[in-house]
């Protein structure tokens, strides 16, 4: 008997692993476009600052007219935006215009959500939905298995050449779109678009159901974003790592995330611990793992604790996202999706400028963000009322 694939589901998760690609090559570029556009690491910094703003301002607004209007018009704008981003960043040989094409990037920025929202849609159960968030992050741990490494040894001859390929693959995903992608939201409704990138985080702040895993997930996520972004750059002042050694670090991550999501998510996590549990673990764990990373001297001993941290760390988005997702309307879905990943891009745009202040005054990133998950763990005292065990 032969498994039959579901062709429409196929195309969604390619056209979300192209878009993964961009996001894996940009990071380990970080280092050498400082040396190419002579400024410094914290001017650098801007070009995640810029795109995380404008990701913010943009978003709710794309996710609710995906919602209106359907996921494969709004995905087709933001691939676009992609598109002419990458190639605009490409070409540019001013950090001016380089950061004009961040800004463009993130004004379009919601392609994984809505792939997110579209493998939401085809989910016919609350444990699929959560695998097939998962299948994402594994995706995006197996590219930077590989990928990270290749542009560690390509990048002293092209620093440019991350942003060619990005055009690339915007263009292969323009094709997919058109020539394969179905329509996945059913559900359309013609409710008002609201231009206030605060307004959708408000309205669901408001949802009793869903208020306290909103604040529980936005406060984990400052406490990632104070250091994933500039991870590169961190290793580089804390422990004078040559700038491509990071790449085989993030091929380490990449190979724990992979694991994780692809494997370890459905067949150890989901299936021996109740969805409590795992809020519990994961934040109690990442909390320890904070507080052992901020006082570690070795190397080698702050790196195997760091890989530890990946594990707490990516079981976070699916079972956050599938518990939000799960107590949504289906048609405000698309929506929700916008509203995290919002939450997402505020603290990206935030920590970054934070993270240069603790630097400069030799504060650890990670003792702040001990403090942050201890916070958030005060929080989950109301939040594991809202749970079914």
């Amino acid at each position: 008997m032969t498994m039959k694939i579901d062709k429409n589901k196929l195309t969604i998760i390619i056209i979300g692993f192209l878009d993964v690609l961009s996001i894996g090559i940009f990071i380990p570029t970080l280092p050498d476009l400082i040396t190419y556009y002579w400024v410094s690491a914290h001017i650098i910094s801007y070009s995640i600052v810029a795109y995380g703003l404008f990701s913010f301002l943009s978003g709710p607004f794309l996710w609710q007219l995906s919602d209106r209007y359907g996921r494969k018009k709004i995905l087709f704008i933001c691939i676009l935006g992609s598109f002419l981003s990458s190639l605009f960043m490409s070409i540019t040989s001013v950090f001016w215009a380089f950061l004009v094409g961040r800004i463009i990037n993130g004004i379009t920025g919601g392609n994984i959500s809505i792939v997110q929202s579209m493998l939401s849609d085809i989910s016919k159960t609350k444990e699929e939905r959560l695998s097939n968030l998962g299948i994402l992050g594994g995706l995006f741990g197996a590219w930077f298995i590989f990928w990270p490494i290749i542009w560690s040894l390509l990048l002293p001859f092209w620093v440019k050449a991350p942003f060619w390929f990005m055009t690339f693959f915007s263009w292969l995903e323009i094709f997919m779109l058109f020539l394969f992608l179905r329509e996945t939201n059913a559900h359309m409704t013609k409710k008002k678009i609201q231009f206030n990138p605060f307004w959708s985080i408000l309205k669901y702040l408001k949802e009793s159901q869903i208020r306290i895993f909103l604040v529980s997930f936005f406060t984990l996520i400052l406490s990632f974003s104070l250091y994933q972004g500039m991870l590169p750059v961190f290793l580089s002042k804390q422990y004078n790592l040559p700038w491509h050694t990071s790449g085989y670090v993030m091929s380490g991550i990449g190979l724990i995330v992979a694991i994780n999501q692809a494997f370890l998510l459905k067949k150890f996590w989901l299936k021996y611990f109740s969805l409590k549990t795992l809020f519990y673990l994961s934040n109690i764990g990442i909390f320890v793992i904070f507080v052992l990373l901020s006082f570690i001297k070795p190397l080698w001993l702050f790196l195997w604790v760091f890989f530890l941290l990946i594990f707490f760390q990516w079981i976070i988005n699916p079972i956050y996202q599938g518990e939000i997702v799960e107590n949504t309307w289906l048609h405000d879905r698309g929506e929700i999706m916008g509203v995290l990943s919002s939450l997402q891009s505020m603290s990206m745009f935030v920590w970054p400028l934070v993270w240069w202040l603790c630097i400069d005054k030799w504060i650890s990133i990670f003792w702040i963000g001990a403090v942050i998950v201890f916070i958030n763990i005060l929080i989950l005292s109301w939040l594991i009322k809202k749970i079914k065990s």
